[in-house]
């Protein structure tokens, strides 16, 4: 993060203040026009609100509604694709509105062609299939598809159709194009013609950093290339975010392909982009889809299509939301009335980032540590590197990431829209917070699973056992902690794997007659079971140091559970796997959070001792973990629901030393389970445990990672819907 946080003891400035310290120049405001009786008279219906998404969804004016509103009742429009008069009005009103787009970014019909899209994410897919990619052959290796890592999600998504023309994506890194533009590399025989395409966004919709426009002049003079290979670049430039705030000039900076997004920069209409296309380049287009007005001539009956000559009729397929258009007309008539230009909003906008910037970087908790992590490549030093736009996480006291559920929940409070969550630019996301391809698969590969008559499928259904046919548990063996197993629901096989050791597979069902059953015990429970084979009685035994085997419960035997819900008669008693008393083990994130406080003390060096959260939810090894309560109040829950499934809460979990077993190293230590027990009145209980009430069988059942939790409190005779956000519970594993 550049930037990083202002020195402790800093104090926050008041919005004037701020201005009058700078050492530049701050425009603020519109001229003469009062930002107050604007908004009152422009934007009352925001009386009271804190609006911060303008990145997300800009607001309109009232005057600009009110005059395109009076435009409709006042004339006729009709479909363009007609000869009347109102259609006539229609197509040339249009036409203006194409003239006073172009204006806007500082070019003619005579540089740029305007396609109206159904958006900038509709452009990009225009442009991916229209672009003239050469296919590698005999002689050639073909187009390259090139993207800055720090790209919109519509921007990335342009390689799936590249692949399907056998055409190279190559994703490049920020940082890589820093280091082409200043080496000037360029590929040699500069007469290839072979044509590649480079995207990157004018501003990353994530951090709002700035990518210098002058690479398009320099990636298409080939004095600048994102990867070597011989050819000749085009550049499309993603202005989408960019030019919400600020002035474009395609005069001198010639991108090739610029899509847009209308409603970033007026706010209405929405659903109406276009594409900007260089007519240069617009000769090399090509079309395979036609649909209706695009089309000079056709025949029915044979492959014979004649299109349209101009850029615009060959490639708007259909009727255009013609109303929509000359709604712009009347979005760009408020905006200079209203601000006077692109100029002003980006010097306002940018005023307001800077000093929102300087106000969040100084925020300090009492001991010193800082309130919030900004994700930015600049210090918000000039509106040429930084947009307006500020990401960051909020932090605790002890620098830990409060979830952004939460944030959300508490500026909802004080009627602040703000975003949150992550968005459509995982690149960036994963370049600024630190996280791997790896992190992201694999938090992908599961976001729900099926339930069965004994809990969740498969869970709990295997166990260890020693040469003697005695189950081990990480008491005896601390290292079964060390073994991961991952199941494959679709290939119907459990992955194990471990440190050193070559993974190996086993299937999640029995080879029917094949399978010799046998009797085991599991908390003095006796069970059917069966061996597991021998390779993986020798991979188990080899990471372990002595003989054991894999035992797996037997598909067709039911264990009774001893406790039973106050819904379930003696003839309903549910079923179990190999667990100890209950289907489901409840633990709450912030029961943990309070005894990871209890449990931050120094040893005999002065030391801190870290339990990371994460770290510390492993050892209590639940099946559902549930995060925005209060402390241990999940002993205070009657039953909970979880979507259409309803389970009641037997007793809570009493714990043993187990506990004390950090599940990624299998080391102990005591002092988990101590600091429980003292903190508990010597009763070291730790979550609750839970039973199905009911279960239809009749259709798949899921438990889903983010699905809220309604619990009722042992004191209710009957369900409550509990709407106050502490009640409001996220499964999150």
């Amino acid at each position: 993060m550049a930037g990083g946080a202002a020195p402790r003891g800093a104090e926050l400035l008041a919005f004037t203040g701020f201005r009058d310290s700078s050492t530049q120049l701050l425009a603020y405001g519109y001229g003469p026009r009062s930002l107050r009786d604007m908004r009152e008279r422009e934007f009352g219906r925001l009386a009271g609100t804190v609006y911060l998404d303008h990145a997300g969804a800009t607001m309109f004016p009232q005057s600009q509604l009110t005059s395109f509103t009076n435009d409709l009742m006042e004339n006729v429009y009709g479909n363009p694709h007609s000869q009347n008069i109102s259609s006539k009005l229609t197509h040339d009103t249009v036409e203006r509105v194409r003239y006073r787009i172009l204006e806007h970014f500082c070019t003619s019909a005579e540089d740029y062609s305007v396609i109206f899209t159904a958006g900038s994410t509709a452009a990009l897919k225009l442009v991916a299939e229209a672009f003239p990619w050469a296919s590698p052959g005999p002689e050639s290796s073909g187009s390259r598809f090139c993207y800055l890592t720090d790209s919109h999600t519509s921007v990335v998504g342009m390689r799936k159709v590249t692949t399907a023309m056998n055409v190279t994506s190559i994703p490049v890194r920020p940082e890589d194009m820093c280091v082409a533009e200043t080496r000037g590399t360029a590929a040699g025989d500069p007469d290839c013609q072979l044509p590649h395409l480079f995207c990157y966004p004018a501003q990353s919709n994530f951090s709002g950093t700035r990518y210098p426009l002058s690479w398009i002049g320099e990636i298409k003079a080939g004095r600048m290339c994102p990867v070597s290979v011989p050819g000749k670049w085009f550049v499309l430039l993603d202005a989408a975010s960019y030019v919400s705030t600020s002035p474009l000039d395609l005069s001198v900076h010639q991108a090739d392909f610029v899509p847009l997004s209308f409603y970033k920069i007026f706010g209405f209409p929405t659903g109406l982009g276009a594409l900007l296309v260089n007519n240069r380049v617009a000769p090399l287009l090509r079309k395979t889809y036609f649909g209706g007005g695009t089309a000079a001539a056709y025949l029915a009956g044979q492959d014979f299509y004649i299109p349209r000559q101009s850029v615009a009729e060959r490639f708007e397929d259909g009727t255009i939301s013609f109303l929509d258009v000359i709604a712009l007309k009347h979005g760009f008539d408020a905006l200079e009335r209203l601000t006077g230009g692109m100029e002003n909003i980006q010097q306002h906008t940018f005023t307001l980032a800077q000093y929102t910037y300087t106000a969040l970087c100084a925020l300090r908790y009492p001991n010193g540590a800082p309130v919030v992590r900004i994700y930015s490549d600049s210090e918000f030093s000039s509106p040429e590197v930084q947009g307006p736009v500020i990401n960051f996480n909020v932090l605790d006291h002890s620098g830990n990431i409060i979830g952004y559920s939460q944030v959300d929940k508490m500026a909802s409070l004080h009627n602040i829209h703000v975003r949150t969550g992550c968005f459509c630019n995982t690149g960036a996301c994963q370049r600024h917070l630190g996280i791997s391809d790896e992190m992201v698969k694999k938090h992908l590969q599961v976001t729900k699973w099926p339930i069965g008559n004994q809990g969740l499928l498969y869970d709990r259904s295997w166990m260890v056992v020693n040469r003697n046919g005695v189950c081990l548990s990480q008491k005896q063996e601390p290292r079964l902690c060390l073994i991961q197993p991952f199941i494959d629901l679709q290939q119907k096989i459990m992955v194990i794997k471990a440190k050193e050791m070559e993974p190996i597979e086993v299937p999640l069902e029995e080879n029917g007659e094949r399978t010799q059953i046998c009797q085991s015990k599991v908390c003095a429970d006796r069970v059917n079971t069966y061996n597991c084979g021998e390779k993986i009685s020798s991979w188990l035994s080899s990471f372990l140091g002595h003989p054991c085997q894999l035992l797996k419960q037997s598909s067709n035997f039911q264990r009774s559970a001893k406790k039973r819900g106050k819904d379930q008669s003696s003839g309903s008693t549910a079923t179990l796997s190999l667990v100890n008393e209950a289907q489901y083990l409840l633990i709450n994130t912030s029961s943990v959070l309070e005894l990871q406080q209890q449990l931050k003390s120094s040893d005999e060096h002065g030391e801190e001792e870290l339990f990371p959260t994460k770290e510390l939810i492993s050892r209590f090894r639940a099946n559902i973990i549930t995060n925005g309560t209060r402390a241990f109040e999940e002993e205070t829950w009657d039953e909970i629901s979880i979507g259409s499934l309803r389970f009641q809460v037997v007793a809570p979990c009493h714990r043993c030393q187990m506990i004390c077993i950090n599940q990624q190293t299998g080391q102990r230590n005591q002092n988990v389970f101590q600091k429980l027990s003292e903190s508990r009145a010597r009763k070291v209980n730790f979550g609750v445990y839970l039973m199905h009430t009911s279960l239809d069988f009749s259709s798949p059942s899921f438990l889903s990672v983010g699905s809220q939790v309604l619990p009722v409190l042992k004191e209710n005779t009957e369900r409550q819907d509990l709407l106050a956000s502490e009640k409001h519970q996220d499964v999150i594993s």
